[in-house]
C-alpha cells in the first residue's frame, strides 16, 4: 500500500521549491542565471614599470648589503597584475573594475569568455571608492544590467564571478553575511555588502550577483584582519558603484563636494542612539560658513536618517560640488533644518605663488566666521603629556574657545564654567584651522 502521508510530505516539499524558483526567478541549479551572466565577465591583466616599495629597503644595513647608495630605487619592469571586471555598457565596451587593478599600469589587457584577447584603455579611476573603468573597442558585448543593492536583505542568495587565479567566468555561490560594513581601514568610502561566497586572489573587479543575474555589487578584494578566516568576501554595493562609474565615463575623475564636518554617534544617559554628534568643523567650510555649530545633533541628511558616521561620511563623499543638502538637527533642546550648498575645495584652496610660501596651502575666508573658528580664547601654552587634560585630546597651542558651549575668555569664566558641569564637560578648541569638541570627565 502507498505511503500516502510519505508522498503528500514529497509533493509539498517539492511545490515549495517551486514557489520559492517562481516568485524569486530563481533557477534552482543556477545555471540559467550564470548563463546569463557569465559572457559579461572579464579577466583583466596589466603591466607596469614601478618602484620596487618594501620595508626592507628602507633598512640601512639591507641597503648597504645590496650595494644601494642614498637616494637610489629599485624599478621593478613588466609588473604583473591580475583581476577581473565586469562589462556594462555593450554598445560602448565600458567594463567596471577595481582600481588597484589598473592602477599605474602601462598596458591593460582584457580576456573575454569566447578567448579573445583585447587592448584596453583606461577611461578613469577613484581611489576613495577603489573603483575604475575601462573600455574595449569590440563589439557588440553582453552587459549585465545595475541591479538595486538598497533592496538586499541578509539571508539573500547571490553568486560572485570573476576571474580568480587566473580562472575565468569563475562562480561561487552564497549568501548576504551582512550591510553597510565598514571601519576595515582598506579605502575611504566603505559601505561593504559582506557575502560568505569564496573569492580568491583575481576575484577583484568581478560580480556580485543575484538569482536575476542583476548586478548588486562589484568585488572588493579586502584582506580580512584574521587571515585564517573563512567565508568572509565584501563587494562595493551597486548604488555607490553605478554612481562613481557614471561620473567616471563622463569626466575621468569624481568631483566631490565639501561639507566640512566630522560626526561621531551620540547616545542617551541609557546608551541608546540618538544621531550623529558634530565633533569637528574646518573653518571656512561649508558647514561652518551656513551655520553648523560643535555640538549639534544631526538626525537626518536630506530627509533619510544615518544611523552610523561612515553612513554619513559615504553620503556626504558621494555629492558633487555646489550640490544643495538639508540638514535635520537638534541644537539646545530644539530641532532645526539647515539649508546648504556644498563648496568646490578647488575654489576655497589656493596656492600663494610665492617662494616663501612655496606648497604652502591656504583657505580664503568668503564670509564672517563662526565663533569656534575665531582665537579669541585663551591659549594652551603647556599640556603635559601625563595629565587628564592630555589623555583628553588637549594639545599645547590649542585655543580655548568654549565650555559646554559658553564663551570661556577668563581664568574667571573657565573657573565658573567647570565648577557648574553636572560631571560632563564639553570643550570646544581651535587647533591649526579645525574646531574640536572634546568630551571630558
Amino acid at each position: 500500500m502507498p505511503n500516502v502521508p510519505g508522498l503528500l510530505l514529497v509533493f509539498v516539499i517539492h511545490m515549495a521549491a517551486v514557489t520559492f524558483a517562481s516568485a524569486s526567478g530563481f533557477d534552482l541549479s543556477f545555471s540559467g542565471t550564470l548563463d546569463r551572466v557569465r559572457p559579461a565577465i572579464v579577466g583583466i591583466s596589466t603591466t607596469a614599470n614601478r618602484v620596487l616599495t618594501n620595508e626592507l629597503l628602507d633598512d640601512e644595513k639591507i641597503r648597504r648589503i645590496l650595494g644601494l647608495p642614498e637616494g637610489a630605487f629599485i624599478v621593478e619592469t613588466n609588473a604583473t597584475t591580475t583581476g577581473s571586471g565586469v562589462i556594462i555598457d555593450g554598445d560602448q565596451g565600458y567594463i567596471v573594475t577595481s582600481r588597484h587593478v589598473i592602477a599605474d599600469a602601462d598596458d591593460v589587457v582584457v580576456t573575454l569568455q569566447d578567448g579573445r584577447v583585447l587592448p584596453a584603455e583606461i577611461v578613469g579611476s577613484d581611489a576613495t571608492t577603489d573603483l575604475g573603468v575601462i573600455k574595449i573597442g569590440a563589439l557588440p558585448l553582453v552587459a549585465l544590467d545595475w541591479g538595486r543593492s538598497s533592496d538586499l536583505k541578509v539571508g539573500d542568495f547571490v553568486a560572485a564571478v570573476g576571474s580568480p587565479l587566473g580562472l575565468e567566468q569563475t562562480a561561487t555561490f552564497g549568501i548576504v553575511s551582512g550591510l553597510g560594513r565598514s571601519g576595515l581601514g582598506v579605502d575611504d568610502y566603505e559601505d561593504y555588502i559582506q557575502t560568505d561566497a569564496a573569492v580568491n586572489p583575481g576575484s577583484s573587479g568581478g560580480a556580485l550577483v543575484n538569482a536575476a543575474g542583476k548586478l548588486l555589487g562589484v568585488m572588493r578584494g579586502v584582506p580580512i584582519p584574521n587571515e585564517a578566516s573563512q567565508g568572509i568576501a565584501f563587494a562595493i554595493p551597486s548604488d555607490i558603484a553605478a554612481q562613481v562609474v557614471q561620473a567616471l565615463i563622463k569626466d575621468g575623475e569624481i568631483k566631490r563636494g565639501w561639507l566640512g564636518v566630522s560626526v561621531t554617534l551620540a547616545r542617551t544617559d541609557e546608551g541608546n542612539a540618538s544621531g550623529l554628534v558634530v565633533d569637528q568643523i574646518a573653518c571656512n567650510s561649508a558647514a561652518e560658513r551656513q551655520g553648523v555649530r560643535l555640538g549639534d545633533i544631526i538626525t537626518a541628511l536630506n530627509g533619510r536618517t544615518l544611523s552610523t558616521e561612515a553612513a554619513f561620511n559615504n553620503s556626504v563623499s558621494l555629492l558633487p560640488p555646489d550640490a544643495s543638502i538639508s540638514l535635520d538637527i537638534r541644537r539646545g533642546g530644539a530641532t532645526q533644518t539647515l539649508a546648504l550648498t556644498l563648496s568646490n575645495p578647488d575654489f576655497i584652496q589656493t596656492v600663494p605663488m610665492h617662494p616663501v610660501l612655496h606648497a604652502v596651502v591656504f583657505g580664503l575666508p568668503v564670509s564672517p566666521t563662526s565663533r569656534a573658528c575665531m582665537p579669541s580664547g585663551p591659549v594652551l601654552l603647556a599640556v603635559p603629556s601625563d595629565s587628564a587634560a592630555y589623555a583628553a585630546g588637549l594639545r599645547t597651542g590649542d585655543y580655548l574657545t568654549a565650555i559646554n558651549g559658553d564663551p570661556a575668555l577668563s581664568g574667571a569664566q573657565i573657573q565658573e564654567l567647570l565648577e557648574t558641569n553636572d560631571g560632563k564637560i564639553a570643550i570646544d578648541i581651535l587647533r591649526a584651522g579645525t574646531a574640536y569638541r572634546i568630551e571630558a570627565e
